[in-house]
């Protein structure tokens, strides 16, 4: 499993040299295709050869490109290069209501636990225990809105009261940051396990491709969450989105998780899980899907 993400924040040129990616700037670094599982451009001055997006799509590579604002606008995701495309649709159109239900109750279940974890780790211990018991009670569905529970707790609690999602904050801003390279990790590993990520089990809008995607990314939401607190505690968090800021916050893909009692990078706890949803599909029984967990007492590392 490729593991490199690599962020371009200035002037470069990006072409293909042997089999590798050519950042041409003052210097010449290269960088092998086979290693690199993201690239993000943040600058408007990059030049990108035609063979390197060919051998990007060819490499599984997803490619993140931001707009005037420098923020995420666009994925570039080669044509599924799996098998047996064909066979993975058909599983994903006939897979029955009542399991993508009972995936969505643990997608849900795994979120809220997540989010009572990150509360605990900043000692909001109340808010956490009560989080904890709303995770233990989410139904097939979520028929009783748990989701939506936890987050009018969640979100005062560990930024602040009178914190609102729907406002341009340097908070929010690095959110949907953080949220968008998640996003785009997981279609990146749908894509090559054959999955068409438009079609989702809870998120069914019409004009998304990436409806499952946005499904699956629920329990990776809070990495993001965890590192835009520890900036804001510690002072670090500044007013404006810099290149560095943005870094760093590529850089959680490589954050650690718990994946059945191993530990795993992001990007390698998305494949897992992933695999584990194909075996779901396959079997017809959503026993066997299983989801990462945010180890929050290592104090977020992203070597």
């Amino acid at each position: 499993m490729s593991w490199r993400s690599v962020f371009i924040s200035q002037p470069a040129k990006l072409s293909l040299q042997n089999n590798q990616l050519l950042i041409s700037q003052d210097n010449k670094i290269t960088v092998p295709l086979e290693d690199i599982a993201v690239i993000v451009v943040d600058s408007r001055e990059v030049v990108m050869t035609a063979p390197l997006l060919t051998a990007i799509a060819q490499h599984d590579v997803t490619l993140i490109v931001c707009d005037e604002h420098f923020l995420p606008c666009g994925q570039f995701l080669s044509f599924s290069q799996h098998s047996r495309f064909l066979k993975m649709l058909s599983l994903q159109i006939s897979l029955s209501e009542e399991i993508k239900s009972i995936l969505w109750q643990q997608i849900i279940r795994q979120k809220i636990y997540h989010q009572s974890l990150v509360l605990k780790w900043a000692g909001q211990d109340i808010i956490s225990q009560k989080l904890l018991a709303l995770s233990n009670s989410v139904k097939a569905n979520d028929l009783d809105k748990c989701e939506a529970k936890a987050a009018a707790l969640y979100f005062p609690a560990l930024f602040g009261n009178g914190f609102s999602r729907g406002i341009d904050t340097p908070v929010n801003i690095r959110l949907n940051y953080g949220y968008s390279i998640m996003r785009s990790a997981v279609a990146r590993v749908l894509v090559a396990y054959g999955f068409l990520p438009a079609l989702g089990l809870w998120h069914k809008s019409e004009l998304n491709q990436f409806n499952l995607a946005d499904d699956l990314m629920e329990v990776f939401r809070q990495i993001v969450d965890l590192e835009i607190y520890t900036q804001l505690v510690s002072g670090s968090l500044n007013d404006e989105l810099i290149p560095p800021d943005k870094y760093q916050l590529v850089k959680l893909l490589n954050y650690e998780m718990l994946f059945n009692q191993k530990i795993y990078s992001v990007l390698s706890a998305m494949e897992q899980m992933v695999k584990s949803l194909t075996a779901v599909f396959h079997h017809q029984n959503a026993d066997f899907f299983r989801l990462p967990e945010i180890s929050y007492a290592n104090e977020c590392q992203y070597e």
